[in-house]
């Protein structure tokens, strides 16, 4: 069994959903459905917001998740998709302060989940890395990809790459 958390999205197709959300996230336009209006306009819809906020992480779009986290408290699945939620937001605050701040993290645990950020936080809090200058580089020999993590200015980066060929940047404040 894998471990980590599972999100839980049930009942896509609910009759409660507006369809374009649903369409949008099925045909994986997350971009569409990940908005600050869309968090409004559905403030009151926990499958709703489920779905918005599986699709603002699927955009690297973090900053958003805080909006969504203290909605989601009325149902089972709302409660386990903000502790999903909530696990990427703290590791990607966690991995800022140790990046730019030298904060240790090794004392700091939480459920792993198929994001990126958990796997970088996970390799670092464990020491499964090596540096190269301020350059952090992480082997994921699982998925045959190299991480960089790194900071300029006041982002944080990560580099993914694979056969040594740069396939997606990510960054994040």
């Amino acid at each position: 069994m894998k471990k980590g958390i599972k999100f839980f999205l049930v009942c896509l197709l609910g009759s409660v959903l507006n369809a374009n959300l649903v369409q949008n996230y099925l045909n994986k336009n997350y971009k569409e459905n990940c908005s600050f209006n869309n968090i409004n306009k559905y403030k009151n819809n926990e499958k709703a917001l489920s779905i918005i906020g599986v699709s603002c992480i699927k955009t690297d779009s973090i900053y958003l998740l805080p909006y969504i986290i203290n909605k989601l408290k009325h149902t089972d699945y709302g409660r386990k998709n903000s502790i999903y939620f909530l696990t990427v937001l703290m590791q990607k605050k966690l991995l800022y302060s140790y990046l730019f701040d030298g904060m240790p993290i090794k004392s700091f645990s939480f459920p792993l989940t198929d994001y990126v950020l958990s796997y970088v936080f996970e390799a670092i809090r464990n020491g499964n890395f090596t540096k190269n200058g301020d350059i952090i580089i992480i082997n994921n020999k699982q998925k045959g990809l190299v991480y960089k993590f790194y900071k300029k200015e006041d982002k944080m980066f990560i580099d993914e790459y694979k056969d040594k060929e740069l396939i997606k940047r990510r960054w994040y404040r």
